[in-house]
């Protein structure tokens, strides 16, 4: 008997504990925020509407209605716990959600990599989309700063604006290059798995505590600008998220560290344009080190794809020959990866196949035997498409008879395997394969080609479509 059907959309009860997770983190930013404020003004360091934008933006489809709710309600419940009422509380509350409604339709609008910040114009589009978003906030300034604290509403629209624009550039970035975290900590992890540190990738970790702790023990005015050294090093070392949670250290430390008397500027920060200027001070040093970071990642990026269509087929994004024998060399280094096996493998006819059906069916036929060959291979072993229609396989720690096994495997599945041509044309084809095994170690790579290459020549004049060893 089959089950009866479900009567309600799939994931609706997941939806709904998660626009609920969003609500309780509104609250717990929020009121982490106002015990930040100084007497009588807004808060030192707000992170709940970064923070609420980047939830938003981080999940697998757009949020529900029910996301919306849930967060304003997550705002309404702060305020009432923190006695403020509700007349402040609505005002507070609309004013916080002009702010995120702008920053999210904004970036929701951008491309995965640029609002992941790995594109080299990335922080060019960030910035403005920050700055609309604290400028949103702002209009909202305008009308209830001047109920809530006096003022002039352009006094209103300055403070509001300043104050949204250090949380968005200090706080949102961190959660837009944030790494699948979870997936990462449940997920099997071996010894090798785990990064090893050398003393030259803390460095610029330890420079960047030591900037910290100096600022406290010198104070003046200057002592703000002591950690971009560090934090541009820090750029340039570690990765994009790393450097956007370090610029957020900053920025946190710097705010909450001058509020509290802790750090000493030489001035005093009793005063709305006081803390403007703070504020707008710590924005700019932020953004130093978030730029540098992001291109950064995008120059390794592009380096990436410059390496990988230097050592790559590209019709078959296999290695290539030059790809495949440094590949080799450097797995046949270590000892324990021997004995070792190589496949020298031809697809037979294959000129006869160009001739009758063209080239594109030819093309067809080579990325067709590169996808089958990858997918009867080991973890470790290294294919190479070497020219034409050959092929290579290092099979690194395999012995003669699992080498064997692991050849006529692809041989009997490509001979099983048919391409579809445009035309609706089905063709088959067939390979051969030499296969050469040695067991001691430091045989050369093109040694080792050369004998595979022998015996692949007695797998054609022996018929084809068959596997020939040719052991060393």
């Amino acid at each position: 008997m089959q089950p009866p059907l479900e009567t309600h959309p799939p994931g609706a009860g997941l939806d709904l504990k998660d626009a609920l997770l969003v609500g309780a983190i509104v609250v717990v930013c929020s009121i982490f925020g106002i015990y930040t404020a100084p007497p009588g003004v807004l808060a030192a360091f707000w992170p709940t509407n970064a923070v609420l934008v980047g939830l938003l933006l981080r999940r697998g489809h757009p949020p529900r209605p029910a996301h919306w709710l849930c967060a304003v309600a997550g705002y309404i419940v702060a305020d009432l716990y923190m006695d403020h009422g509700w007349p402040k509380t609505l005002m507070l509350t609309s004013t916080n959600m002009m702010g995120v409604s702008v920053c999210y339709l904004l970036l929701a609008r951008m491309s995965d990599d640029v609002r992941g910040l790995r594109h080299p114009r990335s922080m060019l589009r960030f910035v403005p989309v920050a700055m609309s978003a604290a400028a949103a906030a702002g209009v909202g300034g305008l009308f209830i700063h001047p109920a809530l604290f006096g003022g002039t509403p352009a006094y209103g629209f300055t403070f509001w604006f300043s104050t949204e624009l250090v949380n968005y550039i200090a706080i949102l970035p961190v959660l837009l290059t944030m790494p699948d975290l979870l997936r990462r900590m449940i997920g099997p992890r071996r010894r090798s798995d785990w990064r090893s540190w050398r003393p030259e990738q803390v460095a610029p970790l330890a420079a960047f505590a030591g900037s910290l702790w100096l600022e406290t023990q010198l104070g003046g005015p200057g002592v703000i600008a002591f950690p971009i050294p560090a934090m541009l090093w820090c750029a340039l070392t570690y990765s994009l998220f790393a450097t956007a949670g370090i610029t957020l250290l900053f920025s946190m430390w710097t705010l909450l560290a001058i509020a509290s008397g802790v750090l000493v500027i030489g001035a005093p920060v009793d005063t709305p344009q006081a803390i403007m200027s703070l504020r707008v001070g710590v924005t700019l040093t932020a953004l130093a080190p978030l730029a540098v970071a992001s291109v950064m990642v995008a120059r390794n990026e592009l380096l990436a794809r410059l390496q990988h269509a230097a050592s790559h087929d590209p019709l078959t994004q296999v290695l290539n020959r030059g790809g495949f024998m440094a590949r080799a060399d450097n797995v046949l280094v270590a000892p324990a990866r021997w004995p070792a096996a190589v496949l020298m493998m031809d697809i037979d006819f294959f000129k006869k196949v160009n001739d009758t059906y063209g080239h594109a069916a030819g093309d067809e036929v080579l990325i067709g035997f590169a996808r089958l060959a990858a997918g009867c291979l080991r973890s470790g072993d290294v294919l190479g498409r070497l020219g034409g229609e050959e092929f290579a396989v290092l099979l690194p720690g395999c012995a003669v008879d699992d080498a064997r096994a692991i050849a006529q495997r692809i041989c009997d599945a490509f001979a099983a395997h048919t391409v579809a041509l445009a035309d609706g044309t089905r063709l088959r084809a067939t390979v051969s394969i030499g296969l050469g095994c040695w067991s001691a170690p430091g045989t050369p790579v093109g040694t080792m080609l050369s004998t595979a290459d022998t015996a692949l020549y007695r797998a054609k004049h022996d018929g084809r479509n068959r596997v020939v060893l040719d052991a060393a």
